[in-house]
């Protein structure tokens, strides 16, 4: 079997057809050599390069493609707004003022109000001139404030803390507060109201309310801080009486405070939780890493 011979003008034909896309195909490897390096962006910043390699089926001719892709630069990480923040307490929190301890309070704007007797919504309890309640002492701070910090009411009864909690919120909320930070109050302590009764039967009550306030979801504001637990470990920090603060305790208290508004903020911590040791960016919730092992050497 043979096939018929190709007249002369096919054959000339064929062979310039296989000239010609034996050209194209070497031109075609040379460009992609020309582009297998990376490209630079003129931004400066990183990019990505894809080459491509496009055959357009029944032509003669091929191409590479080189296209850049640019990814910005990512925006800078900025920290939110220093928080203006009233404190309000009782003898609790007017250690801070009686050992210098207002060097612990960092990351934000403090505004402190701390009084012996201060109750929270009854009148405050004392010699005259008694101080102002809570609620009295929010009503009378000028401004508004991000965050109020309550740690007074160890000399108010259980039966009256429900309604005082009541108007504390209220107060707080017509001052702008987004978050009120209430601490827990210390159980299985020794200490007596003026009128004698005891604190122990007090304190577990209004905790309790406390957190029945925040699970009802009408006070979404509150965020309650477990001063209780977080002080189980560290008897040094305390008087005889259970409630009351040493100098220890006085950092101790301020520094809790500075890490609690730090981390509803998501702001860095106010220090490390070691001297020398390095600041957590976001700092985590003191309630559950616990107290320093040595507060005082934090402040120097």
């Amino acid at each position: 079997m043979f096939s018929l011979p190709r007249p002369p003008a096919t054959r000339l034909l064929a062979a310039l057809l296989v000239v010609c896309l034996s050209a194209c195909a070497s031109s075609g490897d040379s460009g992609r050599a020309a582009t297998s390096g990376p490209v630079s962006s003129s931004s400066g910043g990183p990019s990505t390069t894809t080459a491509t390699t496009t055959a357009v089926v029944g032509d003669t001719t091929a191409s590479t493609v080189v296209e850049t892709v640019t990814s910005e630069d990512a925006p800078p990480i900025t920290e939110p707004p220093i928080p203006r923040v009233l404190l309000v307490g009782d003898s609790t929190l007017l250690a801070v003022d009686e050992y210098a301890a207002f060097d612990a309070f960092r990351g934000f704007d403090a505004v402190y109000e701390a009084a012996s007797c201060r109750t929270l919504g009854v009148p405050s309890c004392g010699d005259p001139p008694r101080p102002p309640n809570s609620v009295e002492t929010i009503k009378s701070s000028a401004g508004v404030f991000d965050d109020v910090v309550v740690m007074a009411g160890y000399d108010e009864w259980w039966t009256t803390f429900p309604e005082s909690f009541a108007q504390v919120v209220a107060a707080a909320r017509a001052k702008g507060a987004r978050r009120i930070i209430w601490l827990t109050y210390r159980e299985g302590v020794t200490y007596r109201l003026p009128d004698e009764r005891g604190g122990s039967e007090a304190y577990p009550k209004n905790n309790a309310t406390i957190r029945q306030m925040a699970a009802s979801g009408l006070y979404p504001e509150l965020v309650v801080a477990d001063w209780n637990r977080y002080t189980t470990n560290v008897p040094t920090w305390l008087a005889r009486d259970g409630i009351h603060l040493n100098r220890t305790g006085a950092y101790g208290v301020a520094d809790y405070i500075s890490r609690v508004v730090a981390h509803i903020s998501d702001r860095p911590c106010p220090l490390p939780r070691e001297a020398g040791g390095t600041v957590e960016p976001l700092c985590p919730n003191p309630d559950e890493t616990g107290p320093p092992t040595d507060v005082i050497s934090l402040y120097g």
